[in-house]
């Protein structure tokens, strides 16, 4: 049995790779300039993220939240909705899950009662903007985002007053019952339930959603050609709506896991940017969940491994910022460059 590569996947494989082999180019400017040396930076990246079992584990945990998001936005970005709020869905997501957890207390059911209305406030908190821009024509573009802040400041305010821990100085939330705690995998590392279920749930369901759905082949049609799907009979403004929902619940997924697994309370500080990095992820992998899949541990290695980097060589952690930063603009102009790149003959498809 022979694999083939259709012509847009291939081409869509080789946008990604030029968008990644630009971006390590201009990083590795920055890294002269700055006095390091590029391929010892890149070195200790990789050894600071797989050099051994624990850290690789530690990659796969850190991948998870950016894993579950950048899937859920890859739903949305196919069908041209671009929901730019994953950050305030994640944090409304983890803030219900924490305050179902905590009231329901150590019960049988605690943990999937969490979950379930993890993703519901998710699905809510994005299904605003939806129906915006669905009924009122509003973009959601602005909307997603300004959302964030709503979430966000919300959320803070949250832990600060009605439900801050009685037991800590702090605003943050009182510790998740045992029975709300994400059991560990393999002992003596953090490998959560919850990287099991991104990796062997998530992916296989977005994939069969997006791929070998008729609702996949719906968000298609309308991401490339909305007046031909409204000609084909698909509902235009239904299709926006359960995309942008869709998206929302993985991203509220992604936050109470995170602190299920990782933190164990609700805290100001729970994401570094999750949301954000999820739309680095999904762009990069073109919107394919295997795309996706493969870009979410690139840059979980990247976040990682500038630990090691910063320790090592003395370079500013902020480099993975600088480096998605840089990753977003050839992305954005990886078709324009593909076409110059045709033009001259390097390469011919």
């Amino acid at each position: 049995m022979q694999l083939k590569i259709s012509k847009s996947t291939y081409r869509s494989i080789l946008k990604s790779l030029i968008s990644v082999a630009l971006a390590l180019v201009v990083t590795s400017v920055l890294f002269i300039l700055t006095g390091a040396n590029p391929v010892l930076a890149y070195y200790y990246m990789f050894v600071g993220a797989f050099g051994n079992f624990s850290l690789t584990v530690e990659t796969l945990v850190r991948m998870t939240p950016i894993l579950l998001v950048s899937l859920g936005l890859a739903v949305s970005f196919k069908c041209k909705v671009w929901n730019i709020g994953a950050e305030g869905q994640l944090y409304m997501g983890a803030m219900v899950g924490t305050i179902a957890a905590v009231s329901l207390g150590n019960t049988p059911v605690t943990l999937l009662i969490s979950i379930a209305l993890c993703i519901l406030a998710g699905m809510a908190w994005a299904g605003i903007p939806a129906l915006m821009k669905t009924h009122l024509g509003i973009n959601e573009v602005i909307t997603t985002f300004l959302m964030n802040y709503v979430a966000i400041y919300f959320v803070q305010w949250l832990i600060a007053f009605p439900f801050r821990s009685p037991d800590t100085l702090f605003p943050e939330s009182a510790q998740l019952p045992a029975a709300a705690i994400l059991p560990i995998m393999v002992p003596s590392t953090r490998l959560h339930l919850g990287v099991l279920i991104a990796i062997f749930l998530a992916i296989p369901l977005v994939y069969l959603l997006m791929m070998r759905s008729t609702f996949g082949y719906k968000l298609k049609a309308v991401g490339e050609n909305p007046e031909a799907a409204r000609y084909g009979g698909i509902n235009i403004k239904r299709t926006m709506l359960m995309a942008l929902v869709i998206s929302g619940a993985l991203a509220g997924l992604a936050g109470f896991f995170e602190v299920s697994g990782i933190q164990f309370r609700m805290r100001g500080s729970l994401s570094p940017g999750y949301g954000y990095t999820g739309i680095v992820v999904a762009l990069l992998g073109q919107s394919n969940p295997i795309g996706v899949a493969i870009s979410s541990i690139f840059i979980a290695a990247i976040y990682n491994g500038a630990f090691e980097v910063s320790r090592v060589l003395n370079q500013p952690q902020g480099i993975v910022d600088f480096i998605q930063g840089v990753l977003i603009i050839f992305v954005l102009s990886s078709e324009s460059i593909m076409r110059f790149l045709e033009k001259k003959g390097v390469i011919k498809l």
